[in-house]
């Protein structure tokens, strides 16, 4: 058998790629979140062929926690951001799992020493009220945004991030959630990983039903002629306007508000963002574990 677990190439950066556009033609993850994961991997297979390792076999659980301490030191500089680092070391951990199935995830912050990521929300985010919301639906569909409204109604019924619910597929997502009461993300992710929602209400299932008629016979609400980048700077950028006249800032506090009404359902007590404080300790304690 050839180097790097057979994928038919020498180069261990070009085998994490070879690997990468398997999970593609998978369809577990998309060509842009490849290409993001295969940047972060690349970076590493130059520190590691430095090194002298240039086999995907060779990879160990100890190379990576070396990395990933050179990373942290490189945060405590200020030359990388937190995020980037833990992103960096994700993106090899998504790697060694498709090469090494048996692969030992290596954790940025308590095993490598990276510092936790604190882009703390100091303001409370618009578009909690779901009166206000159902508006800027409206508004979008009114405007012939329809494919923007279905957009808006995942992201704030699931807290998906803007590019997991313009490429979710909402058909296979609406089977999944009606027979298993949950939908699994895994296109648009960061750093390609699954993530798994659980449904709890009503407008949830209404919003997968909306999406899956947006959708039809397509694989997501995007429209088949164009991809994630056209669609993102053609009709999600028209539709910013509708939202903002609707009073939502920004997409992403969509999935802020989800948060924040997720964090109530839990606690009993509004987020602390929105009331000024966490009001009881104990229940915010219990849910971060």
């Amino acid at each position: 058998m050839c180097r790097n677990v057979g994928v038919g190439t020498r180069n261990m950066a070009s085998a994490g790629r070879i690997l990468l556009n398997g999970e593609v033609l998978r369809k577990n993850l998309s060509y842009l979140s490849v290409d993001s994961v295969d940047k972060a991997w690349s970076k590493f297979a130059d520190y590691a062929r430095n090194l002298g390792v240039r086999r995907l076999e060779h990879v160990t659980f100890e190379l990576l926690v070396q990395y990933g301490k050179e990373l942290a030191k490189q945060v405590e500089e200020k030359i990388y951001t937190a995020g980037y680092a833990q992103r960096l070391i994700s993106a090899v951990n998504t790697v060694m799992r498709l090469a090494k199935p048996e692969w030992r995830s290596v954790k940025a912050v308590s095993d490598c020493g990276v510092a936790r990521r604190v882009a703390v929300r100091k303001h409370a985010p618009t578009g909690i009220d779901a009166t206000e919301i159902q508006q800027v639906v409206q508004n979008l569909t009114t405007s012939s945004l329809v494919v923007a409204a279905a957009v808006v109604m995942l992201c704030w019924s699931f807290g998906l991030r803007l590019k997991e619910a313009a490429l979710l597929n909402a058909n296979k997502a609406l089977v999944q959630a009606l027979k298993k009461g949950f939908i699994a993300v895994t296109l648009g992710t960061k750093g390609g990983r699954k993530r798994v929602i659980k449904l709890y209400h009503s407008h949830q299932f209404d919003a997968l039903e909306a999406a899956s008629k947006v959708q039809s016979q397509g694989s997501s609400v995007i429209p088949a002629e164009i991809d994630w980048r056209s669609f993102r700077q053609s009709e999600l950028y028209r539709a910013r306007k509708t939202l903002k006249s609707g009073g939502i800032i920004k997409f992403h506090d969509l999935r802020a508000a989800y948060a924040c009404r997720r964090y109530q359902e839990l606690t009993g007590y509004p987020a602390p963002v929105i009331c000024g404080k966490i009001v009881n300790k104990e229940q915010d304690r219990f849910q971060e574990k």
